[in-house]
């Protein structure tokens, strides 16, 4: 996955979310309309010194003393109490103008002690995971307007939605089950924080595919939930959240299970086209809609949707242990095989029985080549495995004539040569 080239990986932040910025950096030549922007927006900030200014910023305001320039709106998450987080692609003008995401956070009461811890808390929590290879990095966080800002890195690539719309179609299993044992590892690292931290917002459109197709990225970290601000989001309304949000998640109960459940309720968009909801909050099996989904990866959607929390995957290592499992050789054993197969590797045939080996059924299906590779990886049996690692009597080489009791008959008169030394020199005879 290709990152940024003109934007260096930071390490860490060289800039404290809780302080506002009172530093002017020098900005670059500008035209005239962005100086009088610049100057606009900073009346509005002066204005917003006494509290917050719940009107929203437009594209080309300009923050941080002229560094960073915001460019397109992405999407906006509210949250109870005028609580809202608002994603921006914006331009930064000390790395050459080039593209940085910035999310807004505004909060009703910014100069609180409690709001300040939570941002403090998500500041080390976002930190310390970005520097996963599957999570973007953090690079700056400030305050401004009586807002705040926390700034990643640009990632190069497309969002799951939008594969399936440019290809028109559901994207295959096995890509699917890739993309999820990616997430199941940085769901992992989550859970280990301390405290655990929780995305929040997973949806198709918060997983970027890199360039090489076969790296995942989660993107779009929720502030409020990093912070763990759960008191914004206890009896929020179901149509404020997204349909991938776990059932349990308006009632403020918010843990690693949330996300797991935003995971799966991805893949099934994924695998069968269509959002995970249904009548009365029972979803249709993924083989409804889509019938070259396997009987297997049905079953894990199944449990991992469950609208009770007790009885989904409780830890990311108990769902990846069930993808792993469904992880096919077809895609790799044929050799020359372009693309994966979105269909079963075989199906009973109508003629064959239940009470029939289910091996003889299975060897009608499978192609040639195929069946020349398993059993090539068969395992050997006793006899073949023996002649294979015992030599024949004929191969080893001959022994080596020697008389082994007159050399253990030198050895002993010797050792009993230097005991008699020993004794005589010990009683000073000489």
């Amino acid at each position: 996955m290709q990152r940024s080239q003109n934007a260096p990986r930071a390490s860490r932040l060289v800039t404290d979310p809780l302080i506002h910025d009172n530093q002017r950096v020098q900005p670059d030549q500008s035209s005239a309309p962005s100086r009088q922007n610049y100057a606009a927006s900073a009346q509005s900030g002066n204005r917003a010194s006494g509290g917050t200014d719940t009107r929203s910023l437009q594209p080309g305001t300009i923050l941080r003393g002229g560094r960073y320039r915001l460019h397109e709106l992405q999407e906006r998450q509210e949250w109870l109490s005028g609580v809202y987080e608002t994603m921006w692609i914006a331009q930064d003008a000390q790395r050459g103008a080039s593209q940085v995401m910035i999310c807004e956070l505004v909060l009703p009461e910014n100069s609180s002690l409690v709001m300040q811890s939570t941002l403090r808390t998500a500041t080390m929590a976002l930190t310390s995971v970005g520097r996963h290879p599957h999570i973007p990095t953090l690079w700056d966080a400030f305050s401004d307007r009586g807002r705040n800002f926390f700034v990643f890195e640009p990632i190069q690539g497309e969002s799951l939605l939008n594969r399936m719309r440019r290809t028109g179609r559901a994207i295959a299993e096995q890509d699917v089950i890739e993309c999820c044992l990616q997430m199941t590892e940085v769901l992992e690292l989550l859970a280990q924080q301390s405290p655990p931290l929780v995305h929040g917002l997973i949806r198709p459109e918060h997983i970027l595919v890199g360039r090489s197709g076969s790296q995942y990225i989660l993107t779009n970290f929720s502030i409020i939930l990093a912070g763990g601000a759960t008191q914004f989001v206890s009896g929020i309304d179901r149509s404020r959240l997204s349909p991938y949000a776990a059932p349990e998640f308006v009632r403020g109960v918010i843990d690693v299970r949330s996300d797991l459940y935003s995971v799966m309720a991805t893949a099934y968009h994924a695998v069968t086209g269509s959002m995970p909801v249904g009548v009365s909050g029972s979803i249709p099996q993924a083989q409804r809609l889509n019938p070259n989904v396997t009987p297997q990866f049905d079953a894990i959607l199944g449990r991992a949707l469950r609208p009770i929390a007790s009885q989904r995957y409780q830890r990311p290592s108990e769902l990846r242990q069930d993808l792993l499992a469904m992880r096919s050789v077809s895609s790799t054993l044929v050799p020359g095989s372009g693309q994966r197969s979105e269909k079963p590797m075989f199906q009973v045939p109508d003629g064959v029985e239940r009470g029939q080996k289910f091996e003889q059924a299975a060897a009608q299906q499978y192609p040639d080549s195929v069946a020349q590779t398993l059993q090539s990886l068969a395992p050997m049996d006793d006899e073949d495995e023996q002649r294979l690692l015992l030599p024949r009597p004929e191969e080893l080489p001959p022994l080596v004539e020697r008389n082994d009791m007159l050399h253990a008959a030198i050895w002993l008169g010797s050792i009993l040569i230097c005991l008699v030394l020993v004794i005589i020199f010990s009683r000073g005879f000489f």
